[in-house]
């Protein structure tokens, strides 16, 4: 069974999925048999392996980059090297907002991640 499904993210990426479904039985007992786990990696060792690892390298750190918990986890410590180690959850969701949006009081690009935005969050915020 092969389906390849499209799916828009909330930053407006779109991602293609294909889902293989593939198993691995031992030869002789029907009960001993898993699922493998997707791969975009060829168990030959050819010249599309490194296109291969690069591919699933960059999904991999898109999904973490990309994880509802990066833009708090990354506020957080930012706010605790540059202005206080116990911050309140309002100026980490007033950070973590501007690290998700790309743009605090008109400083940044618009886009997920952009670190002048969150910099300035960080140290324009009235708890700075």
């Amino acid at each position: 069974i092969n389906t390849v499904i499209e799916v828009t993210d909330d930053y407006g990426r779109l991602h293609r999925f294909k889902n293989t479904k593939e198993h691995v039985r031992v030869k002789g007992a029907k009960e001993y048999a898993f699922r493998n786990a997707p791969s975009f990696m060829s168990v030959l060792n050819t010249e599309a392996d490194a296109r291969d690892a690069y591919y699933e390298t960059e999904a991999a750190l898109d999904h973490y980059f990309y994880h509802d918990n990066v833009a708090p986890f990354i506020a957080f410590r930012i706010i605790q090297r540059f202005t206080t180690s116990n911050p309140k959850p309002r100026y980490v969701k007033a950070v973590a907002t501007a690290f998700r949006t790309g743009i605090y009081e008109g400083i940044g690009s618009n886009e997920y991640g952009d670190l002048a935005a969150t910099i300035a969050a960080v140290l324009l915020h009235p708890e700075a």
